[in-house]
């Protein structure tokens, strides 16, 4: 069986692609379709084409490739800053249970002390000062020297001691993290 050829139906399909079909100056070109059947079959394949393909533009618009590509890596980046930020989260809470349980032990440890302080401090505030004559004086400003200094007496003699040490020792321990973790926590944002 032999296919039945045209020697018009390239330049049939050029004239429908090129946009030349719907002028004057395809009149001949469409003349001849109109009248050659396998030129008129052309038309018609082109015509299904060319509906299907605006058609398929309009439904769904698909991005390009390298924008997927590069959503793909951004994606990668993420998760592997999220794994390499666990280790690290993970020691920050460490630290801050550790810090935390170490003020409350050093508070334990060292409670008749602070009792001490302040209940020098409710002492000092409720008894007034006395003036160089015996008199009672009613300033609220000899009471508040008398409490600093009591508080300076108190620190002094909590750092002549060793253990002294280690509750500043043990506050700057906690100092620090907490403002390393501020600033971890700073920077992701």
């Amino acid at each position: 069986m032999k296919l039945e050829q045209c020697d018009r139906e390239q330049a049939v399909l050029d004239a429908f692609t090129s946009g030349r079909w719907a002028t004057p100056w395809g009149e001949e070109i469409r003349q001849h379709a109109a009248s050659c059947a396998v030129c008129s079959e052309v038309v018609l394949v082109a015509e299904a084409l060319r509906h299907e393909e605006q058609s398929a533009e309009t439904e769904v618009r698909l991005p390009s490739a390298g924008l997927v590509w590069w959503k793909a890596q951004l994606a990668a980046r993420r998760a592997a800053e999220q794994r390499a930020a666990q280790p690290i989260a993970l020691v920050e809470r460490f630290a801050q249970a550790v810090g935390a349980l170490s003020a409350f032990g050093i508070g334990v440890w060292q409670w008749p002390r602070i009792a001490g302080w302040l209940g020098g401090a409710k002492f000092a505030a409720r008894v007034p000062a006395t003036s160089a004559n015996g008199a009672a004086g009613a300033t609220g400003a000899a009471g508040a020297g008398d409490w600093t200094h009591q508080l300076l007496q108190g620190v002094n003699q909590v750092f002549s001691q060793p253990s002294g040490y280690l509750v500043l020792v043990s506050a700057a321990a906690c100092l620090s993290v907490i403002a390393f973790a501020a600033y971890v926590v700073w920077r992701e944002e």
